[in-house]
């Protein structure tokens, strides 16, 4: 689980630091995958906007669970990752010009840890009763 950890904490940390937008070699292909889905019933709603925060919902996922089984309690789990998703675009926003710092990113990254975490307690929770 450490490998596991150390892996997913180095995934992060090169894609929140990569100097430009980690999506734009696929904007072309987003773009026209969403006017593919447009025209074949996807609601508009469903666009890039709500793709990339559901993205970054996902994203940190990981974080939560990694929090719970590494012992945190799924409050401090989700002050940590909103603590770092704060510094992350902090960072964004003062340090690489070609990417933004986003609020609603943080609303997302702490979502995506919250959901992590509250399963992985729930999971934990289960596997203590069972035993």
């Amino acid at each position: 689980m450490r490998v596991f950890g150390g892996a997913y904490l180095a995934f992060v940390a090169g894609v929140v630091f990569w100097p430009t937008p980690v999506d734009r070699p696929a904007a072309g292909t987003l773009a026209h995958m969403f006017v593919w889905l447009h025209r074949h019933g996807v609601p508009l709603w469903f666009g890039y906007n709500l793709f990339e925060w559901l993205a970054n919902v996902a994203f940190f996922i990981p974080f939560g669970v990694l929090a719970v089984l590494f012992g945190s309690r799924v409050r401090w789990a989700v002050v940590a990752a909103c603590s770092v998703s704060t510094a992350v675009e902090l960072s964004q926003w003062l340090f690489l010009p070609q990417r933004t710092g986003s609020v609603l990113d943080v609303l997302a990254n702490t979502s995506g840890a919250f959901i992590g975490a509250a399963l992985a307690a729930l999971w934990t929770r289960r596997r203590r009763r069972a035993l």
